[in-house]
């Protein structure tokens, strides 16, 4: 079963958050007189949807209202046309009137009624100045006739930090305002914490001073990452860039294990808890972010995360009883062939008759193939399997522990000749009465395993070129080169 049928969107937890309250901004565009007026929404994932709309009388007046249900706070847009536009703060106070000219939005628009959009007008207005006093910079700079030079650069970058403090000095009482205003939240989101210079309090005769120095600096970026930002606000789903913010925080900020992934999960998932549409969308995103993951062994992350969320029923998944029948059978086909566990013991019948144990087999590394010589993959991969990996493996001890599934043992055995196979373990379970179907998640062959010499599972979905590189990798490991393959 493909892993992308369980990535829902985690917009989906919106419709959650109704509140029986009245929304009722009236709008005044003079020269939009018979023409609409939309109210559009940013996601957390930066997409644009549609809230509302109103057809402008002909004064070029109108209103978007609801009588019954309050709009999810967050940061919104009045859309004139395709290029007009403008942005507006949504928070509890949701009557409010807006005066626009069209001809000059920004520096025209009025508003009565909401303090906080009067203060975001404002801090709009202040950012957008001094982003232009940055191009204007940045232009006299690229024409600046010595500005390859070393004084010349240093003068630029001083006064761009001029700006940049200037900023930070505006931002300062917003930051310390009303802490559940609209506006705070957006503005601790936007703003990061500034990082100390740590090359200044670490001596110059320090062993791998770089080092050290970047390594402080990573811990202090992770330690105030989430800094002033309250996950059972849910704002931050109509905040464009949460999203991308929660995901960089995995990606970027953690290593790339499943019980490191999963530990800061739930940390931040528990810190949402407070606020059920919150919950929900911090569950959703970091659950998907460890399904989405290429990286080996991840999916012991949203297998726990799964089982304590999902499968104990705190937060729904999917929306429907089927899809939470689904996941629940993917994680009981998954829970038992992870990264690290102990592969669960074989002991089939041989081709010849005899008895085999994949436990007893004594091997550094196994191969654990599961395959049927009527699967078209099978026929083409398996003799792959024994000149890439087999061949060139063996005489280090390397052995293949071969399960078919199929019952047509004659067919088997033909293609086993056919392939010279003998030197594969060679045994079959086609009544599945080992269950090793559901131990090994075998929905389709050909499915493997890497081993090693105490049978914990060390590799698992990857291609036949990729266990090659592994086993170079995992013998050098215990003392044994592998020589490059001509």
């Amino acid at each position: 079963m493909s892993k992308l049928f369980f990535l829902f969107p985690a917009i989906f937890f919106l419709q959650l958050n109704v509140t029986q309250a009245q929304y009722h901004i009236d709008i005044h565009v003079r020269q939009m007189a018979g023409q609409k007026v939309t109210l559009g929404y940013y996601t957390s994932d930066s997409k644009l949807l549609v809230q509302d709309s109103v057809i402008l009388n002909s004064q070029g007046k109108g209103t978007l209202r609801n009588e019954q249900q309050k709009l999810a706070r967050g940061l919104y847009l009045l859309v004139f046309s395709r290029t007009k536009y403008f942005d507006l703060l949504i928070g509890d106070q949701q009557n409010f009137s807006v005066w626009v000219d069209t001809l000059d939005i920004q520096g025209s628009m009025r508003i009565e009624g909401s303090p906080e959009n009067q203060e975001f007008l404002k801090f709009q207005r202040f950012i957008q100045s001094k982003n232009r006093e940055k191009q204007q910079l940045k232009d006299a700079y690229d024409k600046h006739p010595q500005k390859n030079e070393e004084t010349t650069r240093k003068k630029y970058l001083e006064q761009l930090k001029a700006i940049d403090r200037t900023v930070q000095d505006y931002l300062v009482p917003l930051r310390r305002g009303d802490r559940g205003s609209a506006l705070m939240a957006l503005v601790n989101f936007s703003v990061q914490t500034e990082t100390p210079d740590f090359s200044k309090e670490i001596a110059e005769n320090t062993p791998d001073r770089e080092v050290e120095i970047l390594r402080k600096t990573l811990y202090y970026e992770k330690d105030h990452y989430w800094e002033r930002i309250n996950l059972q606000d849910s704002i931050y789903i109509r905040i464009p860039g949460f999203k991308n913010k929660l995901e960089n925080y995995f990606s970027k900020m953690l290593p790339q294990h499943p019980d490191t992934i999963c530990q800061e999960a739930i940390r931040l998932i528990e810190k949402a808890r407070g606020n059920t549409t919150m919950f929900q969308y911090m569950t959703a995103t970091c659950f998907n972010y460890a399904l989405k993951s290429e990286i080996m062994g991840m999916d012991e992350a949203w297998v726990k995360l799964g089982k304590r969320y999902y499968l104990s029923r705190q937060v729904k998944f999917g929306g429907t009883e089927e899809n939470l029948r689904q996941l629940e059978r993917e994680i009981a086909l998954t829970q038992y062939n992870l990264i690290g566990q102990t592969a669960v013991e074989l002991k089939l019948p041989t081709l010849e008759g005899n008895w085999v144990s994949l436990h007893e087999t004594e091997a550094p590394f196994i191969l654990l193939l599961f395959w049927e010589e009527n699967c078209g993959h099978c026929k083409k991969q398996v003799p792959q399997i024994k000149q890439k990996l087999l061949d060139r493996f063996k005489p280090y001890g390397f052995k293949i522990f071969a399960v078919h599934g199929a019952n047509e043992k004659e067919k088997w055995e033909r293609f086993i000749i056919d392939h010279e196979l003998f030197d594969f373990i060679n045994c079959w379970d086609p009544h599945r009465q080992s269950n090793f179907q559901m131990y090994y998640h075998v929905d389709a062959t050909p499915v493997m395993y890497m081993l090693d010499k105490n049978k914990k599972i060390i590799g698992k979905k990857l291609s036949i070129e990729q266990y090659a590189d592994m086993l170079v990798h995992e013998y050098k490991k215990i003392g044994i080169d592998i020589p490059t393959k001509e």
